[in-house]
């Protein structure tokens, strides 16, 4: 089984589409867009399911030509709060290719203007769950590709209306298996409406083996009935920090800035330096390129955070694709070939190079200060200011300066300051290790490479010379941070290894030179999340500190990480479904570290 989603092949009948493996259309030809809002609208009780919420949550089983988000996200434009959120998950196992969807959507023209901006950025074929965000319309769209009782059975979420759209039960049975409704079920907040287009008794049935209250309605066009369902309970609303203080203007903490200000939260983020840039994001450049692992919850982590960060650095306009070459180490010869004769990510993403290497068409080099410059333009961020402790009361909580002075009040704080993590109490637990990495740029006799190299260390084209490096060297302090001609000498020494040709171009006295601290863990995974309290937790008892949130631990691989993990903080400060399954939040998860402790017995 490749690693791949299979991709839908498409018959076209009169200008519709068909799913060649299931025999089944995907919208009416009666009128797919009517169908839509009579069938999934009316049927979830929208938009008057949704009035008076800042947060709504909607999760359909079947995105196919993505018809029913569009019909949603219309509807919502127009009748949504000031500062609400919709989030919509869909799963899909047969992934539409956008030439095949975008075909299929020139039949509605009323969606036309949507369906642009969704085909513009549509979702990857690969493993891995991927959110579309839509600012300017408070509209996030996460797309999880794969088999649904599987994706299900990992979400973290809590839904307020579902749409079921499977191809019909005689064609797709997987798709209405009495297990599937037991994790809609579980997955549905109290008052959950859901709506669907089958009245077969076996589905009606297990609904209502799952606790909801089912009716048949009428149904669309020549369809006679549809169901509608409704479990018991009152919608919850949940209580939102309105202003959020980040400790650390790094990669990390812009990244939950932005994730916090798309949200209408007041993000202020202090930084102890006089300007942004003092720990590694101040590097000129920094390689975004993907780990790709053959299995496991980091897995889907690395993948997910390679395809968000791509999309979010290409819309920063921050993003140099000029691809990577990745070459194997002598102890991954193996796992390089397994990756180029089984990869991840689809032929637009990933080649088969004739050396035997892969290459990474889409990875290349971001400028870090560009990019937090960006993240930051709606954050407030106060300079020399740095934190001695924080307090928290019962109104939030009080960031104090080293004299005692109060600096910012706050709902809740996300420590996101790489190395000065230790000095918070809460995080004191964390393992936390350091290195010294230095990297080099200059300028180069004659043409620049196309493209980036990677075997261990990396150099790359910039501004019109190269980018190399970059050191690990273990400390156990942060201390003054300065380059030395020793560690140079390293980088060029593996430049010479890497890219011989390259070396012996290189102009020495153009040389420039910056080290930087990176923060990473024990186990080379992030953390990020809810900070656990260390005195109280247990396997038996999951305590955490309330409104403290963790961002940190990126290593050298921040500018990857850094956009997605932003937006889980952010959705678990907003209670929102996540991006990533529960297996993947846990690994992820600050309280790994007790866990394993725990069990140890230590």
């Amino acid at each position: 089984m490749t690693r791949l989603p299979p991709k839908a092949e498409i018959d076209w009948i009169d200008g519709a589409p068909s799913a060649r493996a299931f025999g089944d259309i995907y919208f009416s030809r009666d009128g797919g867009l009517r169908e839509s809002e009579s069938v999934f609208l009316t049927g979830g009780g929208l938009p008057d399911a949704w009035q008076g919420r800042d947060r709504f949550a909607i999760c359909e089983l079947g995105f196919g030509s993505g018809l029913n988000v569009l019909s949603a996200w219309r509807v919502w434009r127009t009748t949504r709060q000031p500062h609400a959120i919709l989030h919509i998950s869909s799963i899909e196992a047969f992934p539409l290719a956008r030439d095949d969807a975008a075909r299929a959507l020139r039949n509605f023209s009323e969606v036309a203007p949507l369906a642009a901006k969704l085909l513009e950025c549509w979702p990857v074929r690969a493993p891995a769950p991927q959110r579309l965000w839509f600012p300017e319309d408070g509209f996030a769209l996460t797309l999880h590709s794969g088999p649904a009782e599987a994706i299900l059975a990992s979400m973290h979420a809590r839904f307020d209306a579902w749409f079921l759209d499977g191809f019909a039960p005689a064609h797709n049975p997987d798709m209405w298996t009495e297990a599937i409704i037991a994790h809609v079920a579980r997955l549905s907040a109290p008052g959950a409406r859901l709506a669907t287009f089958t009245v077969a008794g076996h589905v009606r049935r297990a609904l209502e083996r799952a606790g909801f209250t089912v009716e048949k309605k009428p149904g669309f066009g020549a369809k006679r009935e549809r169901l509608e369902a409704r479990l018991d309970g009152a919608a919850q609303v949940a209580c939102a920090p309105k202003r959020v203080a980040i400790v650390g203007a790094g990669i990390a903490g812009a990244a939950c800035a932005q994730a916090l200000s798309r949200r209408g939260v007041e993000a202020i983020v202090l930084e102890t330096a006089t300007s942004l840039g003092a720990g590694a994001s101040g590097n000129p450049a920094g390689l975004v390129m993907p780990r790709l692992d053959r299995s496991g919850a980091l897995s889907e982590v690395f993948l997910a955070a390679y395809l968000h960060a791509v999309a979010a650095y290409e819309t920063l306009g921050v993003i140099d694709m000029c691809g990577v070459e990745e070459r194997a180490r002598l102890n991954n010869a193996e796992a390089l070939a397994d990756l180029i004769a089984d990869p991840p990510l689809p032929d637009d993403w990933i080649a088969s190079l004739p050396n035997g290497c892969a290459l990474h068409k889409r990875a290349g080099l971001v400028r870090p200060l560009a990019a937090i410059d960006q993240m930051l333009s709606d954050a407030s961020v106060l300079f020399e200011a740095e934190v001695g402790s924080i307090e928290q009361g019962e109104s939030g909580f009080t960031v104090r300066a080293p004299d005692g002075r109060a600096r910012v009040r706050a709902d809740a704080i996300v420590l996101a300051c790489g190395a000065a993590l230790a000095n918070f109490e809460p995080a004191a637990f964390l393992p936390i290790q350091l290195s010294l990495g230095q990297v080099e740029w200059g300028s180069l006799g004659g043409e620049a490479p196309q493209r980036a190299l990677v075997q261990g260390n990396y150099v790359a084209p910039f501004d019109g010379g190269v980018l190399f490096g970059a050191t690990f060297d273990n400390v156990t302090h942060i201390g003054d941070l300065h380059a030395d001609d020793a560690a140079r000498r390293r980088n060029l020494d593996a430049l010479e290894f890497l890219a011989p040709d390259i070396a012996e171009r290189i102009d020495l006295g153009s040389l420039r030179s910056r080290a930087a601290i990176r923060a990473t863990t024990q186990d080379r995974a992030p953390v990020a999340g809810k900070l656990p309290n260390s005195e109280q937790w247990s396997l038996e008892r999951d305590a955490r500190h309330e409104g403290l949130y963790v961002l940190g631990g990126l290593g050298a691989r921040g500018l990857v990480l850094a956009p997605l993990l932003g937006e889980l903080i952010a959705s678990s400060m907003f209670d929102e479904p996540q991006v990533l399954s529960q297996p993947a939040l846990d690994a992820v998860d600050p309280a790994r570290f007790l866990r394993r402790r725990a069990r140890r017995g230590g």
